[in-house]
Parts: structure tokens; sequence; C-alpha cells
């Protein structure tokens, strides 16, 4: 008798699934942005927002939650209604480093999501003050190494992709570095374009017109390939340097026990969006690369992306005991 009733439920829950997915959405939808307005993750947020909107025919409204380091929108997300309703835009901080930085996390960043699509990808580059003599990833590391722990990083906060980045490179370059954690991308690009900060992995997007203007400089990418707005910056892995693809992807996501139906038909929408050609126009001009993955990818990209990332946490001793 339990086992018919267990069918029973099912069946009732396909069926009461599939239906909602058809009236699905009935009402405004929230994508949670963990980040503050302005930043790359807000453009693409509100870039896939414009066309869900325009596809589901209601709004999708983007709510910028900040704070605790992505864990505040994160565990908010995580606890709400799994209707369809609430959803999330975010990426390694959210979803791996916030969760193991502390023991008392309100939310497990794999677990307690349904991974939807994965959106875009935005490549750190390695940028240093244009006043400073060094021209190759080369040269930098031998004046890290004759500085003898003297020079400086920045970084976007503790336990940020950029700090695991610059934890990376002094293992690899065999130096020491001065770690400077900043609250945030705007601070921190401030201070390395007036020469407070020796160097830093930080994202792309904000630095490209300097870049292209000369008033910062760029040794390398720590991406898979190329960026299409810099074609002519090397990556790091062209350089000799293995394993720095450690760029900053993110995804919509869900709280888990969102209906199927409801993931798929928004995953299907989302698809249409990042192949619409102004999206792409859109995103490559600002330094973002679209980096679609449907529901399955996805999730298996965290897993992963949690396989690399979690190592680097406890090498750098930022796990909380």
């Amino acid at each position: 008798m339990k086992r018919i009733a267990a069918l029973a439920a099912l069946v009732w829950f396909a069926c009461c699934g599939n239906l909602a997915a058809q009236t699905y959405p009935t009402r405004n939808i929230t994508l949670v942005n963990p980040y503050a307005a302005g930043g790359p993750a807000d453009l693409l947020a509100r870039t896939v927002a414009e066309g869900m909107a325009s596809a589901l025919g209601q709004p999708v409204v983007v709510e910028n939650r900040v704070g605790a380091g992505t864990a505040l929108a994160a565990a908010y997300v995580a606890h709400a209604q799994p209707d369809g309703y609430t959803l999330f835009i975010g990426g390694s901080p959210s979803h791996i480093i916030a969760p193991a930085l502390s023991k008392g996390a309100k939310f497990d960043g794999i677990k307690d999501f349904v991974f939807i699509s994965m959106v875009g990808n935005v490549p750190n580059v390695l940028v240093v003050p244009a006043q400073r003599p060094y021209k190759t990833v080369q040269e930098l590391i031998a004046a890290a190494k004759a500085a003898n722990g003297s020079m400086n990083f920045a970084s976007v906060g503790q336990g940020s992709l950029p700090q695991l980045l610059g934890i990376k490179f002094q293992q690899v370059g065999g130096f020491k570095l001065v770690h400077v954690p900043y609250g945030g991308a705007a601070p921190a690009s401030t201070d390395l374009l007036a020469g407070r900060i020796d160097l830093g992995f930080l994202n792309l997007p904000p630095f490209v017109p300097h870049i292209q203007a000369g008033t910062v400089r760029a040794l390398a990418i720590a991406n898979e390939v190329r960026s299409e707005a810099l074609p002519q910056l090397p990556t790091m892995a062209e350089l000799g340097f293995a394993d720095f693809d450690l760029s900053t992807w993110y995804g919509i996501s869900a709280p888990a026990g969102t209906p199927r139906p409801v993931v798929d038909k928004l995953a299907a929408v989302i698809a249409q969006v990042m192949k619409a050609p102004q999206t792409k126009d859109k995103l490559t001009k600002a330094g973002i690369e679209l980096f679609y993955k449907g529901p399955e990818d996805y999730a298996a990209y965290v897993q992963q992306d949690a396989k690399r990332m979690l190592p680097l946490i406890d090498a750098a001793g930022l796990r909380e005991n």
C-alpha cells in the first residue's frame, strides 16, 4: 500500500508540476544578485532578466542583496519558497567559497540549490600600475622575489577569488606578497590605478578602457582562452602557468525543490536569451563571455569547480576551525 501511495503522489506531483509550468509565471520573478549595482554581475543579471521578461511575459526584477561576501543573498534564496519566483545569480563565491569559510553558514551552496543555467564568464586579469617597470609576468615574478615579501596584491575581500588567485601565484612563483583585501572591486581598482597596490588578479571588464588607454598594464589573463575584448593578451597557460583557469563564472539557480518542469522552462528561456545576437554584443563589449550550460552540465561544473577551489581555500588557511 505504501508503494502504491508513493507512486500516486509522484504521478500527482508530475501532473501538477507540468500544469504549473504551462501557466508559469503568473507574476513577477525576482532575480537576486549578491553584488552591488554597476558591476559585471549586475550587467549580466539585468541583461538576462530583460530577455527573460520579454520571453515569459512577466517582469523579472533584479534585486541587489549585498553583504557577508555574497552569503547574505545566497542564504536568502536558499530558504525562499521553491516555486520559481525567487532566482539567484551566483558563482564560486556564493556556492563554494562562502559556505566553506564559515562553519556557521546558514546554507549549503550546492545542496540547497537547483542549478538552472550557467550564463557568463568574467575573466580575471593580472594587472599592474602603468608606472611599474615590469612588463611581463616573468619580470613581475623576478621583482617580487627581489622585494622579499614587501610587495602587495589586491583582492575584493577575504576569501574572494582574486585572493585565491594571488595565493596560487605566490605558490607557483616561489615568493611572498602582502594581501590587501578591499570591500569591493571599485576601491581595489582605484588604488591599483593610483599605484598604491603592486598587482592584482581582478575582473577584466572595469579595466578594459584603462588597459586600452595605457593607464594600467595587463600582463596576462587567468582564463582558458584569450578574451575577445583584448585578443592580444596571452593566457597564463600560454606563458607556462598551468591550472590558472580561475575565472569568475555566473549562473542562474533556484531553491532546491523547485519543480523540474519549471526549471526546464526557465532553462529553455535562458538558452534563447543567450543565443540572441544583442545579448552577445552587449556582454562581449563589456568583457563578459557568454558561457551557457543547461541544468545537468551546470550542476556538474559546480561540483568540478568545488574540487579546484576547496584545496586553495585549505592551502590559504581560510576555513574556520
